[in-house]
């Protein structure tokens, strides 16, 4: 086993202690290497200095490293927190269209998937095209080549792509949960090699939700409730959601304010020129309607949807369990996260007009909720939307969604009664801001929206001072990219179906 193997071996099963001694004795040896420059990197962030790692991966840059070093690097640098710094290492890469050799299959699906990582769909969707040109038959390659054309509307694509998945790994969870999303309504059957994949895999959060959602297109809802239910019971054990804790946290959040630590930090960075900046928050309740507020907001050309951004929360630490703190804490790369933040939420902060030339961002991360104080403290002209739906159908709406068990914000979804305290919990604070922050804060009910879109969106453009230009409704034309759980209802016209979608089928 070569020397790089090794510490790659020992990194990946999170020994650093074993690989440190490698990495020291490797850089002695060869001390302009970058390929040992860059798992030093890494073995940083594992260790949690962040900073270093970033310095380190500056310096394996200045040694002109290989194309699968540099990806490396990006990848670190992105997990890091240092967005700009993986965007500026994929730009100065070259993936040319015309002879995509240039870059193996697996190089280019590693760098459409850090494009993705990046907000930056279209770019990860033409490297994803080019990776599977290329090595058609490597299923993991296609599985995100098919995800990717799913989040950009090509449906019987990613649908086509999504079968000769199963076909070569019939227990990818991945692709028959993925399948099942597009598929179920379309079919009057559970598909054979779905019922095979459960009879090896009884306890599959992916192939239960799956089998859900065809039993629910089929009208047997007491037994897609039923799948739904062993789809959250492995995932319930190992999350071990509080819902004590979380009620306390959100009640801390009520009466707590905000630290001296972010005051000083704030008026450290305070020329970054965060004033000038007016971004929109879309928060709320997960399934309560932030991804379509977001799609009529973004056919205004002067609001930019960046969908669920994730700088706020690495900005606050915030990792599984946050909520069992007592006081947000910031990261070791505040400042740096703060300044990127920035920029990405107004492109064009630096033109000199910015009542002419502002691009707001929209960031609709729904779990801001819980930092409003917090954003407004960082931008002060910022404007809040915070989406409220019916109960029922919200809580029904969580627990038929497959959240990924390594999300810090989704382990309450994982439980009936946590989904429901959950949601109390959103609301007590959610009325909290908006009796503070009047000005600032705006509630919508998502059945007043979707009933009389005209006026509630007469009274939202004023709200956030926008003058609106052509015709929101026809956001479904625009078929923009969502990664999220709506992204099918996005490309349909406004309609009321959802109101009390469940009412009387799932009697929880």
């Amino acid at each position: 086993m070569t020397l790089a193997s090794q510490v790659k071996q020992y990194l990946t099963k999170g020994a650093l202690t074993k690989a440190h001694p490698l990495l020291v004795s490797w850089l002695q040896q060869e001390p302009h290497n970058p390929h040992a420059w860059g798992f030093l990197a890494e073995l940083n962030l594992l260790a949690g200095d962040k900073s270093k790692a970033l310095k380190i991966i500056s310096k394996a840059l200045s040694l002109a490293p290989s194309l699968p070093i540099t990806l490396h690097l990006a990848k670190t640098a992105l997990l890091a927190g240092d967005h700009q710094q993986c965007e500026n290492i994929l730009k100065d890469l070259t993936f040319n269209t015309a002879h995509p050799l240039s870059a193996s299959a697996i190089e280019l699906d590693l760098a459409a998937n850090l494009w993705l990582r990046l907000n930056q769909p279209y770019r990860a969707l033409s490297l994803f095209d080019q990776a599977h040109s290329l090595d058609e038959l490597n299923a993991n390659i296609s599985l995100n080549y098919a995800i990717c054309l799913k989040m950009a509307g090509k449906i019987q694509d990613a649908e086509r792509l999504f079968e000769s998945v199963i076909k070569q790994q019939p227990l990818n969870e991945l692709a028959h949960l993925s399948l099942a999303e597009l598929n179920a309504d379309k079919s009057n059957t559970i598909p054979i090699s779905l019922e095979k994949a459960l009879e090896k895999k009884p306890k599959s959060q992916y192939l239960n939700y799956a089998k859900a959602l065809y039993l629910e297109a089929q009208k047997d809802y007491k037994s897609a409730w039923h799948s739904f239910e062993l789809s959250k019971e492995t995932a319930a054990q190992s999350v071990q959601f509080e819902t004590d804790a979380h009620q306390k946290f959100c009640l801390n959040r009520i009466q707590s304010s905000i630290s001296e630590k972010l005051d000083a930090f704030i008026k450290n960075t305070s020329k970054t020129g965060n004033k000038a900046i007016a971004p929109i928050f879309i928060v709320g309740m997960p399934r309560s309607g932030t991804s379509l507020l977001e799609q009529l907001l973004a056919t205004q050309p002067r609001l930019k949807p960046l969908g669920e951004l994730s700088f706020l929360p690495q900005l606050l630490n915030i990792k599984a369990g946050f909520y069992k703190q007592t006081e947000l804490t910031l990261s070791d790369t505040a400042e740096l996260l703060f300044k990127q933040y920035s920029q990405l939420l107004n492109e064009n902060n630096q033109q000199t007009d910015m009542r002419q030339n502002n691009i707001r961002g929209i960031d609709k991360q729904p779990f801001n909720l819980y930092f409003v104080d917090v954003i407004l403290k960082l931008f002060p002209n910022a404007k809040i939307i915070w989406l409220v739906r019916n109960k029922f159908d919200t809580c029904v709406g969580n627990f038929r969604q497959a959240y990924q068990v390594n999300s810090p914000f989704h382990h309450y979804s994982f439980d009936w009664q946590h989904i429901n305290a959950c949601y109390d919990d959103f609301l007590k604070l959610g009325t909290h801001w908006q009796q503070t922050f009047s000005e600032s804060f705006i509630r919508i009910d998502y059945e007043n929206l979707v009933s009389e879109p005209h006026s509630q969106l007469a009274d939202l453009f004023n709200f956030l001072n926008i003058e609106a230009e052509g015709d929101p409704l026809e956001f479904h034309q625009h078929n923009y990219f969502s990664a999220t759980a709506s992204k099918l209802q996005l490309r349909q016209p406004l309609n009321t179906r959802s109101i009390n979608k469940f009412k009387g089928i799932y009697p929880v």
